[in-house]
């Protein structure tokens, strides 16, 4: 008599990834047809994913040069633009995760194939978004600051994948918590205006010189503060911190392992929320 022996966690795991990858024309697919769906309704269309940073930036570029002007960097408009876009790429995998399976409920009904497909399809959307920006702050860079690219450039190699790597961790967690609890989305824009404001984008970290180490490491572990930080060193020429880009590192290996593992989980029962 022979036993069937359930497959092993890795096998299964390895299993679940190879279908993933077979179905990567199916994610591409999703993510430009929002794109196309999106830009179709407004006269300028991905502009406006760099626009909106943008705009509010400039927003606050004037309010801290009327009212700091003796506390903010010599390059402060392209120090604020480059935290305005990197902060916002990461808050969009928080709402667009949220959203990625109660807004596609009639596919997850109707068809079978990995649930992950719908929250890495709204990463590689706002991905595209945020490398457009980056684009843009190479050039502000170079235009406002006369800040050449350097080898320091070469940071974004690192910096860029662990992002993504995070922003798909947030996006799964939000996504695995709005199919039972609705309510999340209402709770994200408050979260991420709190995390805003608690992560160096907007003001300079010698603005809390004077406050205990308390209050500076806890911003540090800020899983933001690394990531922020190293691309302002990769436009900007700062001083590389590798301390912090590892408290970064050490947050994205556990925001997307409990992320995913959350959300493959809970991905056989979505349908009976929907």
């Amino acid at each position: 008599m022979t036993q069937t022996v359930e497959p092993g966690l890795w096998s299964r795991a390895r299993d679940y990834l190879r279908e993933l990858w077979r179905r990567r024309d199916f994610a591409w697919f999703l993510a430009m047809g929002r794109l196309r769906a999106q830009n179709a309704s407004t006269t300028l269309g991905l502009a406006w994913w760099v626009l909106n940073p943008l705009l509010l930036g400039g927003v606050y570029f004037l309010v801290f040069t009327l009212l700091f002007t003796d506390r903010r960097p010599d390059d402060f408009l392209v120090y604020l633009m480059a935290g305005m876009f990197v902060f916002r790429f990461s808050t969009t995998a928080l709402t667009g995760g949220a959203r990625s399976i109660l807004s596609n409920s009639k596919l997850l009904v109707n068809q079978r194939f990995p649930r992950l497909i719908l929250p890495i399809a709204d990463l590689i959307e706002s991905t595209v978004g945020f490398l457009a920006s980056l684009g843009l702050l190479m050039l502000l860079a170079l235009f406002v600051e006369g800040i050449w690219p350097s080898a320091k450039l070469l940071l974004l190699l690192v910096v860029f994948p662990l992002q993504v790597l995070f922003n798909l961790g947030l996006a799964t967690t939000t996504a695995r918590l709005a199919v039972p609890f609705r309510d999340i989305g209402n709770f994200i824009p408050y979260i991420s205006r709190l995390w805003f404001y608690l992560t160096p984008v907007i003001w300079p970290l010698d603005m809390i010189a004077d406050q205990s180490d308390l209050v500076q490491n806890l911003i540090r572990v800020n899983p933001m503060f690394g990531i922020v930080a190293a691309y302002r060193t990769a436009f900007l020429g700062y001083p590389f911190d590798g301390a912090a880009l590892a408290i970064s590192a050490v947050w994205v290996v556990v925001v997307l392992v409990a992320g995913v593992y959350s959300f493959i989980k809970i991905e056989g029962r979505m349908v009976r929320y929907l």
